[in-house]
């Protein structure tokens, strides 16, 4: 007060300097671990690539006869997508029903008999551990085993979604599920109320818009990986894409790339139209698409439950030798350590793009008012604030449209194999990813703060700065910890078409059906994708339940709060 500052928030801006202080050194240390060369960008050689591929991409092929093709595989893709979802989320909500932790009074009056409490923590270990386990695998390599038991078709793309994305919708929901209003779980603890009527009453009103966004957003990413699928045989766009690249069609390649992005901005609209309706709009609409997806699909459900006889003599053949088996490890371990530091520089320095490019693209602050009644802007702002939106979401839309593995295969042609390429095409997809997210939390907050300080004559960029992003920052920094985690698979799927980190080695044991060194490798990335989970539930934990950001963000929004007494 008075321009004098306080000892202890003088030590709160020294903290947060050195904590954006590390981060940029981590990254620049990362880039220098991984062995990417960014002056590969620029090379002659490259550049030339480069250029022969816009070219072909400016010149889409639009024959009939193709086009007719790529629209049955787009549908083909958009019925994958679907179903997988649909199946995804059932997994997800089951198993996040009894991972996440209902929190009890602070003193009760009656304590859990402790054979209860440790069936009960037995049980959401158990079900941590199994959506662990679901997402550690990348989808490629569920849908080779798929591809083994149910043969070529969209059946093996369908089960590798649904277990991949149902592990990473799972941990994401019971993580929502437990940073909700304690108030609210504790009043039902008073009244005597089960966890069962905690988690109907207390939890699934408080976050059930949350789950309904992101499994929309899940099922344009699982659209996507319908079109990556292809390439292992699991049907849909992907085939198509990566013929096209094999054999330097870019022509064709350019109008398979067009179709994913017309479905995905075809799907955003749907979404942004069924998040204003009941959930009940939602739960009809993937219910009519996944029956349609069941009818039209081929997939042969009896070989899923039979198995192949096949791949159970491939896993019969693998032989547990301690000295290959220590030679696994030494191979893998620096290639495990590549594919952190990819996906860290990759999602730190994406997020850095979305963080400034999110509220450009959320309506509210650029080109409308929390204000009821407001004037609108007229003539040339008008048009200006419209056109930096819409451009604004077009990026968005674009860089996150195209599958990461499509982007890898692009800049390996255009920079060489190695990390550099995997790093580019993850950070071009996660700009579009985060800056969705980003948008979506802007879009959920609490409009009575911001609405105050717009109606006291504050401009947009004080109404984002000292009341939306405080409400939206604890989500944000979760959310930007999540897609790490999401990355670190990410980079390992990117590795198959030689954009570094283990994924190279996870290929060449499926191709030359080493079934030792695959079977030690998924043991290695289930152990990292535990360990980095472990440190991201921590540093979500501290962001989202107190940390001394977090309190200093809540500070600021309290006091907005206060002045707006007023029901919404």
């Amino acid at each position: 007060m008075n321009g004098i500052e306080r000892p202890e928030e003088r030590g709160k801006e020294i903290r947060r300097f050195a904590l954006w202080t590390v981060l940029a050194v981590s990254v620049c240390v990362c880039i220098e671990f991984s062995g990417a060369h960014v002056g590969a960008l620029f090379d002659r050689a490259g550049m030339k690539n480069a250029g022969d591929m816009l070219g072909g991409l400016l010149h889409p092929n639009v024959s009939a006869e193709f086009l007719q093709r790529i629209a049955w595989l787009s549908a083909e893709s958009l019925l994958i997508g679907i179903l997988g979802t649909f199946f995804a989320v059932f997994i997800g909500v089951a198993l996040a029903s009894v991972a996440m932790r209902v929190p009890d009074l602070p003193d009760p009056p009656v304590r859990q008999r402790l054979l209860y409490r440790i069936l009960g923590n037995g049980a959401r270990w158990f079900a941590r551990f199994i959506l662990g386990i679901f997402r550690a695998v990348p989808e490629i390599v569920w849908a080779y085993f798929f591809v083994r038991l149910l043969g070529l078709g969209p059946g093996a793309a369908v089960m590798a979604i649904a277990l991949t994305v149902g592990g990473s919708i799972g941990k994401l929901y019971a993580e929502l599920g437990e940073s909700v209003d304690q108030k609210t779980i504790h009043a039902l603890r008073a009244t005597g109320a089960g966890r069962w009527s905690i988690y109907i009453h207390g939890m699934l009103p408080q976050v059930q818009r949350q789950w309904i966004a992101y499994a929309l957003f899940r099922l344009e990413c699982n659209i996507r990986s319908g079109t990556i699928l292809g390439v292992v045989g699991a049907g849909g766009l992907g085939s198509e894409i990566a013929l096209s690249i094999r054999y330097f069609e870019f022509d064709k390649l350019a109008t398979a790339l067009l179709a994913i992005v017309a479905l995905v901005v075809a799907l955003e609209a749907v979404g942004a139209w069924l998040r204003k309706k009941p959930w009940t709009w939602t739960f009809t609409g993937a219910a009519v698409g996944g029956g349609m997806a069941l009818w039209l699909l081929d997939i042969p459900w009896r070989d899923l439950l039979r198995g192949n006889m096949h791949m159970m003599g491939d896993l019969a053949s693998v032989h547990w030798d301690g000295e290959a088996i220590s030679g696994i490890f030494k191979t893998a371990f620096p290639l495990v350590t590549q594919t952190i530091a990819m996906a860290w520089v990759a999602t730190l320095s994406s997020a850095v793009i979305a963080f400034w490019l999110a509220p450009l693209a959320t309506s509210t602050l650029i080109t409308g008012s929390y204000l009821t009644n407001s004037y609108a802007r007229r003539g040339g702002g008008f048009f200006a604030a419209h056109a930096l939106l819409h451009t604004t979401k077009a990026i968005l839309q674009v860089t996150r449209a195209i599958p990461e593995i499509m982007l890898a295969l692009l800049f390996v042609m255009w920079v060489g194999p190695g990390p550099l390429a995997g790093i580019l095409a993850i950070a071009v997809h996660n700009i579009g990813v985060m800056g969705r997210l980003y948008t979506d939390v802007y879009e959920e907050i609490e409009t009575g703060p911001p609405r105050a300080l717009q109606s006291a004559g504050t401009s947009s960029l004080g109404v984002w700065l000292f009341c939306v992003l405080p409400q939206a920052y604890p989500r944000m920094a979760a959310f930007t910890l999540y897609r790490f985690e999401v990355n670190v698979r990410t980079t390992v799927m990117v590795g198959f078409v030689g954009a570094g980190g283990i994924g190279d080695a996870l290929n060449t044991a499926i191709s030359l059906f080493h079934m030792t060194d695959l079977l030690v490798l998924l043991l290695i990335m289930i152990a990292m994708v535990t360990v980095i989970d472990v440190f991201g539930d921590h540093v979500r934990k501290r962001i989202l339940s107190g940390s001394p950001t977090s309190r200093r963000w809540t500070a600021v929004f309290k006091r907005f709060r206060r002045s707006t007494t007023a029901p919404n």
